[in-house]
This record gives C-alpha cells, sequence and structure tokens, in this order.
C-alpha cells in the first residue's frame, strides 16, 4: 500500500505537468479549461482504480518485484474449478501477506490443499519453492512442503524470589499457637 501511495503521488505530479503545459501554450481559452477538467478527472479515475486494484488478486504472472523469491510461506488456498487458485502467501521480507491468482491446474490445488492440511496436523509452516519462476519440470514436483516448526524463543532462567530462611520458625509457631489457645 505504501508503494502505491508514491505512485500515486508521482503520477499526480505528471498529470499537473502536462496540465501546465498544455495551460500556458499558446492554445484557446476553452483548450485549457478543456485540459484542466481532464485533468482533474484524471486524478479521481486514477486514485478510484488503484484502490480498486487494492481489493484483487494479483495474477501469478504480473508478480514483477518478487519473482524469483527463494520461497513463500503458504496461508491459506482457494479455488474456482476451471478458472483459477487463490493462494494467500506471507513473503518473508514483506510484514503483510500476498493474494495472487495462479491458473487452474487440478492437481495442483489438490497438492496445495493437502500440504496445508498436513501442515496444520503437525503444527508446521507450508512453504512453496518460488511458484512464480520454476525453471523445470524437476522443481515443479518438489515445489511444496513442509517446513519445520520454529523452534519456540529460549527461556530465561527463573530468578530467585526473596525469601528467607528461619531456623527457629517451628518454634515460634508453636509459641503462638499456644498464645491462642490461652
Amino acid at each position: 500500500m505504501d508503494l502505491l501511495n508514491w505512485f500515486y503521488v508521482l503520477l499526480t505530479i505528471l498529470i499537473s505537468f502536462v496540465i501546465a503545459i498544455s495551460f500556458w501554450s499558446r492554445k484557446e481559452v476553452k483548450y485549457k479549461v478543456l485540459s484542466i477538467v481532464l485533468g482533474v478527472f484524471s486524478y479521481f479515475i486514477s486514485y478510484g482504480t488503484m484502490l480498486e486494484i487494492l481489493s484483487r488478486p494479483k495474477p501469478k504472472n504480473l508478480e514483477l518485484l518478487n519473482k524469483y523469491a527463494n520461497e513463500l510461506t503458504l496461508l491459506h488456498v482457494n479455488w474456482v474449478e476451471g478458472d483459477a487458485i487463490y493462494l494467500l502467501v506471507q513473503l518473508d521480507d514483506l510484514a503483510e501477506p500476498r493474494l495472487y491468482k495462479f491458473p487452474w491446474n487440478a492437481s495442483q490445488a489438490q497438492e496445495y490443499d493437502e500440504a496445508l492440511e498436513k501442515g496444520r496436523e503437525n503444527g508446521e509452516e507450508v512453504k512453496i519453492a518460488n511458484p512464480f519462476y520454476p525453471t523445470n519440470a524437476e522443481e515443479r514436483k518438489t515445489l511444496v512442503y513442509t517446513a519445520p516448526a520454529k523452534p519456540l524463543p529460549p527461556k530465561e532462567a527463573p530468578e530467585p524470589g526473596i525469601t528467607s530462611y528461619d531456623p527457629n520458625i517451628e518454634e515460634k509457631l508453636l509459641d503462638y499457637r499456644d498464645k491462642r489457645e490461652n
């Protein structure tokens, strides 16, 4: 989302430059007004389309920045038979998960689903070895695997509480009991 905000700022600046150039040109006033109206309209259209894009899964072939990631953590899989496989994955470098749309493949969808189920039963993460750019058929066969669960952080040594030892505690307790009885 942060990258999209910067993209929108750059797009707004570029549109502003085009409006400024057309406004200061030697054209009639109606063309200048038309350029301002079209520029303002393009601000709103570009902002609306970018917001709409955020709610859509990204197609596999449009991944550019993370195309060569070594492995992804598979969080969820969903599919529409005959249409597409939707994968929610966690990239190692990013805090938020991403949703991708892969072409339909029945065996691949079943493999993802079985791996997720097995990983949940064993408490392990399901990893995918770069689904964006497989180099050969062998990588395609070993694409999905479960990684061992991450070890828990080391425990801190317990701090001893404040204790004191009184060797005469029994005598004091007996004396206290005798005083209460009398």
